[in-house]
């Protein structure tokens, strides 16, 4: 089974091969029982109609090199994943049988691989099919770091849907709570251990974690009255310890409030509440359409979306929030909740089979359907 097994979607064609938009969030929460859960909003320009993708030990992998077949593998371990429809094989994000979790953010303006290397050819894979790779041949976050410096290859090469280089770095974690950032930088890799385990977008992690020293000041405390020349000077409500706060939705910003939430929220006591813990923190992520919009006529590099060729210059939305996901990779389970479905859905990979041959797909719930509680009215008191 090819890693790259591509639909054939005329629409791409039509689509404008320049670098999209991408407001992905990442964090991770631990339970005061030890549980550590990874959370992952998904925004992109592009609708991944994603569907939870299962795959069992066993299933045979062949990446893709820019000459042609790249590095073949079988699956060690069983994994759960969200997959996009123009290419159904490919873990955009997902988590193992043993509670690793990787997951693909994009790092427009910064991502470049290793130089393609026909000798390498049997080891090369493509930037797409990294979390696939990791997941099903890796147990922890040190063998998915020897997996990429030792045995695969990331070659340069054009993701053939979107017709570009698709830059991204991973977010990898195991069941201990280590968290690792792999990025593939000036044709290098580059590993960083992340302790507070939270990734975005563009400029690179260590950028990031250099530009939270802007923020020591906040806090979730509120902040005490001062007295001014004889004035006393009081804060106006709750929330006065988060002045100075970045409430855009640019990356460097969403980073900064990931951290700081993460860090802040009270610890919940075992695996399931601190799922319902860490939704309520990536509702602070959540983009609606509308929020972000490019004028066609006059894009950056970083911020060009995937917009139909041709017509008039327009002004469209460019990233929603498509779905969000937490993996609890102590309990093994993986939580998905969808833009247009909000209720969460659950896949307890407990309950798979992995030894059961041939992948499979569960469709998301994506219509907004509240269930009508009128008929349950019973005295009151």
């Amino acid at each position: 089974m090819n890693g790259l097994r591509l639909l054939a979607a005329s629409a791409c064609a039509a689509l404008l091969a320049a670098t999209s938009a991408l407001a992905c969030t990442a964090f991770q929460l631990k339970a005061a029982d030890g549980s550590v859960v990874y959370f992952r909003s998904m925004e992109f320009g592009y609708p991944f109609n994603s569907k939870v993708l299962i795959v069992p030990r066993g299933t045979e992998f062949t990446g893709t090199s820019p000459g042609g077949a790249g590095m073949k593998w079988k699956a060690t371990y069983g994994a759960v994943g969200l997959n996009v429809d123009i290419s159904p094989m490919t873990m955009a994000d997902g988590q193992n049988e043993k509670g690793l979790a990787v997951g693909m953010l994009y790092l427009p303006g910064y991502a470049r691989y290793q130089a393609p290397d026909a000798a390498k050819a049997g080891r090369t894979l493509a930037s797409w099919e990294v979390a696939n790779f990791l997941l099903t041949t890796c147990a922890t976050a040190d063998e998915a770091v020897a997996a990429l410096r030792d045995t695969a290859h990331v070659a340069e090469q054009v993701f053939p849907p979107f017709k570009i280089v698709l830059p991204v770095h991973y977010w990898i974690g195991d069941a201990s709570g280590k968290v690792v950032i792999a990025e593939y930088v000036d044709g290098a890799l580059r590993v960083h251990d992340n302790p507070i385990g939270v990734l975005t977008n563009s400029p690179p992690f260590d950028w990031h974690r250099v530009n939270l020293g802007n923020f020591v000041n906040l806090s979730p405390v509120n902040v005490p009255a001062k007295r001014l020349a004889g004035v006393d000077v009081v804060n106006y409500g709750q929330g006065s310890g988060f002045i100075g706060l970045p409430g855009d939705l640019t990356p460097p910003s969403r980073f900064v409030r990931a951290a700081l939430f993460s860090q802040w929220a009270s610890q919940a006591k075992d695996g399931p509440s601190t799922v319902n813990l860490g939704f309520h923190v990536l509702n602070t992520f959540d983009i609606f359409d509308g929020a972000i919009q490019s004028d066609t006529a006059n894009q950056t590099a970083n911020t060009k979306a995937f917009l139909k060729g041709g017509g008039a210059p327009q002004v469209v939305s460019t990233d929603t929030t498509e779905w969000v996901v937490a993996h609890d990779r102590t309990n093994r389970r993986t939580y998905v909740r969808t833009y247009g479905g909000l209720e969460v859905q659950v896949v307890d990979l407990a309950k798979i089979d992995f030894a059961a041959p041939g992948a499979r797909v569960i469709d998301l719930k994506t219509d907004f359907a509240p269930r009508d509680v009128t008929a349950e009215a019973k005295p009151a008191g």
